[in-house]
């Protein structure tokens, strides 16, 4: 795992930068359970980046396997 893909990847930096939104509306709000659910909005939204950013290798070699067997079945289908 290179972490340099994650620490560069401008995704990552924005969703956590967005703790300092959440901090400043949850520091106003009341301290019940709907600041509970606020923080925990945000910190799926951060997973999803990360994971989104772990499968973007995943994605472009599923994407050059299927430009493979999209020219062999071009092939076979002209023979």
């Amino acid at each position: 795992m290179r972490i340099g893909k994650y620490i560069t990847n401008f995704g990552i930096l924005s969703s956590l930068a967005g703790a300092i939104g959440v901090s400043k509306q949850t520091k106003n709000m009341p301290k019940d359970w709907r600041r509970y659910v606020v923080w925990g909005v945000w910190l799926a939204g951060v997973v999803l980046t990360i994971a989104s950013v772990k499968l973007a290798d995943e994605d472009k070699e599923f994407i050059a396997q299927k430009k493979e067997f999209d020219k062999k079945a071009k092939r076979t289908k002209k023979s």
